[in-house]
């Protein structure tokens, strides 16, 4: 068994089961001897029933107290016998485990798992009531089923009554448990409590536009054999496990074959990051559980780039399980992972589960976040204050600027505005915005990557600053021809700079092109149908037309599903509430934030930017399938500014 080092000495976060119902998995997956996964080692139960259906097992957990003890339950395995096993793991005798701690098992473990446990092995008094996840347990089912009169669940479990028992219970005291549901999922949920449990925010937003949560989730729970078969709620229930009712591992017959494989060396034991591990060997299966639920894109990408670089390219899987009922994230629609069959799952806490093929048609990669060959000097609080005087005065002297601009370069209304606007803060431009279009970076995470080389079109691309957000390898490696497109002749020229230093001119070309301006568009660039992605970064909220912008991406693009639109930009309103449908379409829920959301518009209008509403969006969907990716949403302070703070976001659509 390789085992590595142990960061951490956090007992909190010990908890002694696998929130994962291992019979889809197998169902789906069959995995035999040759197949090697990579998982989350949480309690060791999801490792340790792959091992026992006969794959080899790599299992990382960022949390020290997992692999802490994983390792202790696998060194039982191998040198107590069943007898004994059983009792501490499942009948929580831990005065055996004391004993045998010192006795036998301490020699056989790895240093980091010697330091944890000599810390907490004389304190220890229950492995299922372990940390808070088990407290929590332990407060539910001991605590508060008594005092609002649900003592009936436990007693029904432990006095192993049937199925049908438990379900007539529940409807004798049916407006009790919907007291119970109702603060759990108003007051508990909603407010964060769920997180004491290790439920991270992002994970429960993926619920918000339900209702019920917690409500269903019982529901689910009470149609399961918690007294034979549902060992996820018995153990937590009952505070112990029976022989019938219990994880694989803790099966006579199960015991044996795990022991065998732990003999063989089949398991790796790993404390850190699924990127750290995931570099070390050949997989064929990477069992994510649902820890991808709470990452932002860049991290799946991440993630997901370096799975892609270690899985067998033929036999290569993923598996996943989610709180949201469609994918939750870009880069994981773009692997078009099949929906499972996950119906009586016993852990009922999911609202579905994914699989897809590792096959190359998409290509992940990790994104930078600028070139070696660029130099942009950061902004000082002066320099700031005086890029920041310059947009705020530009609407006082817009006129007078704006035709200056247009006899000299001889261009249109709206593109003399845009270049009397940049003209003076092309050189800080880049440096200021940093910390100001934080959708930018998203959106590039967001971006799929074909096989095939693609053709991009960046409407707005300014200075050019968004290609950055890809290596210089990448982009040629992924993009046949990438243009620049914007109306600010200065802004193209810091552009034209970039691309050279960067040795990128085969490939990159910035056009001076009014994208609305179909005749100008048709003549600059002549790609119609022919385009794989069209993108609008902070661009489509400075441009008059917007239903006319996006219809001429439309025509660029490839129909159905071939073509990609992509905007990042401010919102007028947002955030995982109007992406998951609370609120109106905008996501305001109440006066407050209307008010708010005006406030924003009026400060923001001034500059010529427009925030973005659903309205915009939905005059396109016969070409565009807005649902078919989700959005991303997120609040940012404004430079010089705290007190506003607008919604940023991402908005990706395949053609239809």
């Amino acid at each position: 068994m390789t085992m590595f080092k142990i960061v951490g000495n956090d007992y909190t976060y010990i908890y002694n089961v696998s929130w994962e119902d291992p019979r889809i998995d197998h169902t789906v997956l069959k995995c035999t001897k040759d197949d090697h996964v990579i998982t989350i080692a949480s309690a060791g139960c999801n490792a340790f029933d792959y091992l026992i259906e006969g794959a080899r097992v790599t299992a990382v957990d960022f949390n020290g107290a997992q692999i802490a003890l994983t390792e202790a339950k696998a060194a039982c395995c191998q040198h107590i016998e069943f007898e004994e096993f059983f009792q501490i793991f499942a009948k929580n005798d831990i005065d055996l485990f004391r004993r045998k701690y010192f006795e036998v098992i301490r020699s056989h473990l790895s240093m980091p798992s010697q330091r944890f446990w000599d810390s907490h092995i004389k304190s220890l008094k229950s492995v299922l009531y372990s940390g808070t996840s088990g407290f929590l347990a332990w407060l539910i089912c001991r605590v508060i089923f008594r005092f609002l009169g649900l003592g009936f669940i436990r007693r029904t479990v432990v006095e192993e009554q049937s199925l049908d028992a438990l379900q007539s219970e529940c409807k004798k005291h049916q407006r009790r448990l919907k007291v119970f549901c109702w603060v759990v999922d108003k007051l508990i949920s909603n407010l964060g409590g769920a997180m004491l449990a290790g439920v991270p925010s992002r994970q429960l937003e993926l619920g918000l536009h339900r209702t019920d949560n917690f409500q269903t989730v019982f529901k689910r729970i009470c149609s399961t054999d918690l007294v034979h078969d549902n060992y996820f709620y018995y153990g937590y229930i009952a505070g112990e496990y029976s022989e019938t009712c219990c994880p694989q591992y803790l099966k006579r017959d199960n015991f044996y074959k795990l022991r065998e494989a732990l003999n063989a060396g089949r398991l790796s034991l790993f404390e850190g990051t699924l990127v750290d591990v995931c570099k070390k060997a050949v997989y064929t299966v990477a069992s994510l559980l649902d820890h991808m639920d709470w990452m932002p894109p860049f991290m799946i990408n991440e993630e997901m780039y370096w799975l892609q670089q270690r899985m067998d390219p033929k036999r290569g899987r993923v598996f996943w399980r989610s709180f949201s009922e469609g994918v939750h994230s870009a880069p994981l629609v773009w692997l078009k992972p099949m929906k499972v069959d996950d119906t009586g799952d016993r852990v009922a806490m999911y609202w579905s589960t994914w699989m897809a093929k590792m096959d190359g048609s998409i290509r992940f990669d990790l994104r930078t976040r600028n070139w070696p060959t660029t130099q942009t000097k950061p902004q000082g609080f002066f320099s700031q204050l005086s890029t920041g005087i310059k947009i705020v005065t530009f609407p006082l002297m817009k006129g007078m600027i704006a035709r200056r601009v247009a006899q000299k370069h001889n261009i249109a209304e709206h593109a003399s505005k845009m270049e009397a606007f940049y003209e003076s803060q092309k050189d800080e431009y880049d440096a200021f915005r940093e910390n100001f279009l934080h959708a930018r970076s998203w959106l590039a995470d967001c971006i799929p990557l074909k096989e095939q080389k693609m053709v991009w079109i960046d409407v707005g691309g300014g200075t050019g600053r968004n290609l950055e957000f890809f290596s210089v390898k990448t982009i040629r490696e992924r993009f046949s021809k990438i243009y620049v497109v914007d109306v600010s002749l200065s802004l193209l020229e810091v552009a034209q700079r970039r691309v050279e230093a960067a040795g990128l001119k085969d490939i990159v070309e910035c056009v001076f092109c009014d994208f609305t301006d179909k005749k100008m568009v048709a003549e600059k660039l002549p790609l119609h149908g022919k385009c794989d992605l069209v993108t609008f970064s902070y661009s489509l909220s400075m441009i008059p037309d917007k239903v006319g912008a996006l219809d001429t991406a439309a025509e660029l693009l490839k129909p159905k599903g071939e073509g990609i639109l992509g905007v990042a930009d401010f919102y007028y309103g947002g955030g995982r509430r109007a992406s998951r449908g609370k609120g109106d379409k905008d996501g305001i829920t109440n006066i407050l934030t209307r008010i708010y959301c005006e406030a924003t518009r009026l400060w923001f209008k001034q500059d010529g930017v427009i925030l973005l509403k659903q309205d915009v969006f939905d005059a396109m969907r016969f070409k565009f399938d807005f649902d078919a990716v989700p959005d991303e949403k997120f609040r940012r302070r404004v430079p010089l500014l705290p007190i506003l703070r607008p919604w940023h976001g991402v908005v990706m659509a395949p053609t239809r």
